[in-house]
């Protein structure tokens, strides 16, 4: 795992195993956890909505249910 990526994970939860099966789904769905925590930070800080927060808040929603999309077919598969 990546410096980046440990960084980000919740430190309330343990690494898990690699060799353990939900190994990445719980992976992609710690980072799913961390960027929504960015966003909800971003979102505390803006007054006012504009064109360029919408892009920036519709960007991020994308990118989040897209891992939570991955991690729901490695379920399924």
């Amino acid at each position: 795992m990546n410096e980046e990526l440990s960084e980000l994970i919740n430190a309330d939860y343990p690494l898990p195993d690699p060799r353990w099966d939900y190994s990445q789904i719980w992976t992609h769905s710690q980072e799913a956890a961390a960027q929504l925590q960015e966003l909800l930070t971003y979102m505390a800080t803006i007054e006012d909505a504009t064109p360029e927060t919408d892009r920036k808040i519709k960007s991020q929603l994308d990118s989040i249910g897209q891992r939570l999309n991955t991690a729901r077919r490695l379920v399924d598969s």
